[in-house]
Parts: C-alpha cells; structure tokens; sequence
C-alpha cells in the first residue's frame, strides 16, 4: 500500500485515493516489461531529481519508492509507493522538468520507461493510458493542495511585472507560490538572494534564481519553450485556445504532424474564464484552465508538438510551395498548411489613461490571479457578455461588491439567460444600465473609476481598485500577409464569402474553413460571422482539420498529375 506521508496531504476519501494511487494488474505489469527495461536501484539511491528533464517513468516490481518535496528548500516525505505501483505526473507528458524527487528506500526492482517512449507506452496500452491519465491529473491536483511551494515568485500583487507573470503560470497550469516583497518571508529571501525590491519580480526556479525574467526566460527555465526540429509539418496551429486545441485532438490523432504555438499558453479567452457552465458535458461547470488543460493533455497523448511563448511575425511561401511562419524566437518553420486560431481579445477602454492602469487596475481576465486584487472592495465589470457574467459571478464570491455596466438596457441581449438570472438573484451583485466609464485614476494603482450615464450625463466617482473589461473583440490577424482576406473589422473571412473574392487564386471552391490562401484556414473567434462561444470554437477546429485533410488529399492528386 502507499501511504502519505504528511497530514496536509492526507485524504480520508479512499476513492480519490484509487484514482490518484492504482495499482497495475500483473498483465499491465507484464506488458510494460515488453517495451521498457528492468532496472534495480540501491538504498537511498535516486530515480530522478525535482527539476530534472526528461525524466523517466518507473514501474515498481518490488521494494519502495520515496517521493520528496523539495520545493521549500528542505526535502519533505510525501508518500511511498510500493509493489505495482508506479510513478510520475503530468510533466511527463508535457516534457517539463519533475516537480519532486523519487528515491529507492531498500532495494528496489523497477520496469523503466524511459521519456522518449513514453508516449508510445501510452499509445500502445490502451487501457493502461487511461488508468495513467487519470491518475496523473488527480496527483498534479493533490500535490497543489498539499503545500507545495513550486516555483517561488517573490514581487509585489500590485507589478505589472509581477502580474503578468503570474498570468503567465495560471495559463500553463505551472504550479508556484508569490511571496510579497514587503512581507517579512519576501524579505527573507530577497536576504537570501542578494536582492532588493528593485530586482524584483524574482523567480526561484530549483536552484535557478532568476532576477526580472522575460516569458521566453521563464519558458526556457520551467521547460515550456523548445527548439522545433528543421522539418515540414502537415499543419501548423497558431493559437492554443478552444478551437486550436481542438484541432490539435484531431489532427494530431489522425496522424497529422502537428505543431501548436500561442503567445502564452493553452486557454485562449476561455482560459480567462472561471467558470464555463454552458458546456455540454460538464453539468457543473468547468473553469477555463481546466477544460484547456484536459485539450492540451489529450493533444500531447495522440503526439501533437505545442511551444509557447511564441507569437508568428509573418507568414510567406517557399520555393517547394510550402507555407514558412517567422516566429519572435529568429526561427522559422515550415508546412503545409496554417490553422489561424488566435481568436480576439478585448479592447481597451478609449481612455489615454486605461493602458497606464492595465495590470494594476485594469485587467481582460477574471482569474484568481486578479480576484486577490479586489478582495472586500468593490469590483468593477464591464461588458454584457458571457464572459462578463461569468466574470461577475466568480469576483461576487471575492469581492464585498460587484457592479456590472451596461451601455444598454437588457443584460440578457448577449448574455446566457441562466447567467443573466443567476447575476439578478446575487445580492452583492448591481447591474448598472445606460452607463460607462469615462475616467480612471490613482498613484501607484488604480483606486477610483469615474461612470458617467450616457443618457443623464450624471458622473459617479467610485472607489474601485480593479476593473474588469470584456467589451469590443479585438481579432489578432495583425501578422498575417495581404493575400489573407479580412472583414471590415479584421476578422478573417473564409469559405464561401471568399469563394468569389479577388484575392482567391483558384478555380476549385475553397473548403468551408479555407481563406483566400489555399491551404491557411482560419477557425473560432477569429473568423468572420462566427458565434461566439466555447462550444462553437471547439466544433470549428475539429471542421478545420477535415479541411485541412481535403486540401492535403488534393494537392497530393495535384503533385501526381
């Protein structure tokens, strides 16, 4: 049996504890033996340390396994695996490094597979990749709950820096504990660190100490970022949100090889959102980070390639006819075809001052990254959608109050009818009509918003130390080429509205999803007329790579002609 080792991360449901800690059956066992290697491991020696890449997965034939938290500098017992049991977590398929230490206690008689195989492990025994899955998101969720530190972030919750780092961790899922500069713990490792307030935001990343790092620095310490080989991939995914992972699902288990880049992280704009309770499948509800977590770890199962952060600075063709994408990193990468999934942001208020308070005020996402911002004051949400009424609900739960601003009259003309009612009924909850913002102020951070009503032109001054903005999609098609037909609002038009459009080449109809540039395609919220929704986003990236598969198929026929 496994036992844990400390009370914090004892849990009295001994189902949870099934799922996270099942043993293999002896035909598992067996069938492991046939694709790994045996490998016997001393008294105290290590199977792997916290931070190293690469890491390998070990099934336990007999003996124990201790696995140490090292996090907050000094080694701590979590649990102990034993006979049939095995190891690892989520990192081993997203290649980052290992967040605890595994250690043989005896001698211990293991079946190792090593990282390069791993996933060939979990395509080849079916039912062993889902008994893995599972259990590895379950202890990815029970060793966060347990204390453990992660990566340390020492700054202040009022940075800009600071902030966007931490936007930065709760997009890629990174495990990590902020420690507030002026508290007297922050100090003592700014002590530690030979550092001061001016060095901050400083991440402590294992042994690495890294003092105002950039996303690409951080990216390369946690093992998010990666060299992408010299190849032609089938299909390169720009955008990491519902739709591109979607994509990624089925192109990537159809055999398609498939690259994902993003500007930040898996999520997209539903991984701002705290809470999604009109998709199907999820009576309850599902955060944003969640549901693109679970796409991301089912794109990585089926062998698609995912880097970030990268953004593409400019898309052109070779000599071979091949699609080359410049990314931000110098690199550039070739394919056959583009999936444009960057989907839209929100836009700034039109205010000379928003851009000033934006990360220390002013903020696009409701996460619990922001929520600690506005706790027992007043929240500010602006914006009448989905987005906004979920926004409204999670920061209602933080905050002493929430104002939702309406420019209109009717909350329910682009917001959810059970959200709409869900906001009526919270008591904390004030939905403002006929109003918007028209000025913001404060010294260090935002401290008080000024609404003006747009009918009565009577202004307000409301202390507020955040607001939330979810008004005006904002498509990202800035980097891509002329010869990629855009809306009149820059979304990207596709299928039969470019059908007759000067800039289509062709005499062969485009693929409902195609732009004007035979083999790019554009899906979710960056194309034009789409509705926008999460579930609508997933249904069009799973319809770009049936499009995608068209096009490879014609211009296969093309080539042998």
């Amino acid at each position: 049996m496994m036992a844990f080792q400390t009370t914090e991360f004892l849990m009295s449901n001994e189902l949870a504890d099934r799922v996270a800690f099942p043993l293999l059956t002896e035909r598992e066992m067996t069938e492991l033996e046939q694709i790994g290697s045996a490998r016997e491991f001393a008294d105290g020696e290590s199977l792997f340390e916290s931070g190293q890449k690469d890491y390998s997965f070990f099934a336990i034939l007999s003996g124990d396994v201790v696995i140490l938290d090292k996090s907050g500098g000094q080694a701590r017992e979590l649990l102990t695996h034993k006979a049939n049991a095995f190891t690892g977590d989520e990192a081993m398929l997203t290649g980052r490094p290992a967040n605890v230490a595994a250690v043989a206690r005896g001698d211990c008689r293991t079946i190792e597979i090593t990282a390069c195989r791993i996933r060939k492990m979990l395509g080849e025994i079916p039912t062993l990749s889902d008994k893995l899955l599972t259990a590895f998101q379950a202890r990815r969720q029970m060793l966060e709950d347990s204390g453990f530190l992660g990566i340390r972030l020492i700054g202040s919750s009022g940075s800009k820096e600071t902030m966007r780092l931490r936007e930065f961790f709760y997009k890629n899922k990174v495990v990590h504990t902020l420690f507030e500069a002026e508290s007297d713990e922050g100090k003592q490792l700014l002590s530690e660190f030979d550092a001061t307030d001016s060095d901050t935001p400083i991440l402590a990343c294992g042994e690495n100490v890294v003092r105002k790092p950039s996303l690409a620095k951080v990216a390369e310490c946690l093992g998010i970022s990666r060299k992408i080989p010299d190849e032609v991939y089938d299909v390169i995914i720009v955008g990491a949100g519902p739709s591109g992972l979607a994509a990624a699902v089925y192109g990537a288990s159809e055999g398609l090889r498939t690259l994902v880049v993003d500007r930040v992280g898996p999520g997209g704009q539903a991984g701002q959102s705290s809470r999604i309770e009109n998709y199907m499948g999820f009576p309850s509800g599902i955060s944003g980070t969640d549901l693109a977590n679970q796409g991301y770890l089912q794109a990585l199962k089926f062998g698609a390639e995912f880097t970030a952060p990268v953004s593409v600075l400019s898309m052109s063709r070779d000599e071979s006819g091949n699609h080359v994408l410049k990314f931000c990193t110098g690199q550039s990468v070739r394919t056959k075809s583009v999936l444009i999934a960057t989907g839209a942001s929100y836009r700034r208020l039109p205010l000379p001052e928003c851009e000033q308070y934006e990360g220390i005020g002013i903020y696009y996402s409701a996460t619990s990254v922001e929520a600690r911002v506005c706790q027992d004051s007043t929240a500010i949400v602006v914006g009448g959608g989905n987005s906004a009424g979920q926004a409204a609900m999670f920061l209602s739960q933080h905050s002493k109050q929430v104002r939702v601003l309406l420019r209109g009259s009717d909350l329910r003309k682009s917001m959810s009818s059970y959200l709409a009612t869900r906001i009526e009924n919270t008591s904390n909850i004030e939905v403002v009509h006929h109003v918007e913002i028209s000025g913001l102020s404060g010294d260090a951070s935002l401290e008080t918003v000024e609404i003006r009503n747009n009918q009565t032109n009577q202004q307000e001054r409301v202390e507020c130390g955040a607001a939330f903005i979810f008004v005006g999609a904002k498509p990202h098609t800035e980097w891509l080429p002329d010869s990629v037909a855009l809306d009149d609002r820059g979304f990207v038009l596709t299928g039969p509205t470019i059908r007759d459009h000067e800039k289509w080449p062709s005499t062969t109809p485009p693929c409902e999803l195609e732009t004007s540039t035979p083999g790019v395609f554009a899906s979710g919220d960056v194309r034009s007329g789409t509705t926008k929704r999460c579930a609508f986003a997933v249904g069009d990236g799973a319809l770009a790579i049936t499009c995608v598969h068209q096009f490879l198929s014609r211009e296969a026929e093309l080539a042998e002609v």
